[in-house]
C-alpha cells in the first residue's frame, strides 16, 4: 500500500513537472530584421507596435543594427502577424534567425 501511494505521488509531481514544461515551451525568441530604419525614432515606433501586439512579451529594438529582438507567447502570436505588425509601421522585415528558442 505505501509503494503504491509512493508510486502515485511520484507519477503526479512528473506530471507536474510535464506540465510546467510544456508551459514554457510557448515562449519563444526570434531576431527579425528590420529595413529602412534611419534613426531612434523608428525603432520605438516598430518597438512600440510589437509591444502593444497581443502575446509579445519583450521586444528591443535598434536601428544602427536594422533587428528586432523579440519575446513572444507562439500560443497567441505567429510570426506572420509579428512581421505584419512590422510592416504596417512602413518598414520592410525579413526573418533572420529561427524560431526556436525558448525565451
Amino acid at each position: 500500500m505505501v509503494k503504491r501511494q509512493t508510486l502515485i505521488g511520484m507519477s503526479l509531481l512528473v506530471m507536474l513537472a510535464l506540465g510546467s514544461s510544456a508551459a514554457l515551451a510557448a515562449t519563444r525568441t526570434v531576431t527579425i530584421r528590420v529595413q529602412g530604419m534611419t534613426c531612434g525614432g523608428c525603432a520605438m515606433t516598430v518597438e512600440n507596435a510589437l509591444k502593444s501586439t497581443d502575446g509579445v512579451e519583450e521586444a528591443r529594438v535598434n536601428f544602427k543594427s536594422g533587428r528586432a529582438v523579440i519575446k513572444y507567447d507562439d500560443r497567441k502570436v505567429t510570426l506572420t502577424r509579428l512581421r505584419e505588425v512590422i510592416n504596417n509601421t512602413g518598414f520592410f522585415c525579413d526573418l533572420e534567425s529561427a524560431p526556436g528558442k525558448r525565451g
